[in-house]
């Protein structure tokens, strides 16, 4: 592998981790959002501990995901390309 690839594919990487944290930034800023104007409505009578989890399983597990999917997704590339570069 040259050298100008393996800066590419690091380019690569430092680019789709900056797509993930801006898409994880949306998200997490969307639902914040969603919450701010529930609490402040009034809507939200009795803030139980069952609600908070479940508002903190909607906010955090998305980005989570979404980064454990590009992993593996990134890990699923590398091996093919290895198997076929050893080819």
């Amino acid at each position: 592998m040259s050298n100008a690839v393996a800066i590419a594919g690091l380019e690569a990487r430092h680019a789709m981790i900056r797509v993930w944290m801006a898409i994880s930034a949306t998200w997490v800023a969307f639902w914040i959002s969603i919450a701010t104007l529930i609490v402040m409505t009034g809507e939200m009578t009795d803030p139980g501990a069952a609600q908070l989890r479940l508002f903190a399983l909607i906010v955090i597990a998305p980005p989570v995901v979404l980064l454990g999917v590009g992993a593996l997704v990134r890990l699923g590339f590398e091996f093919l390309f290895r198997g076929r570069s050893n080819a």
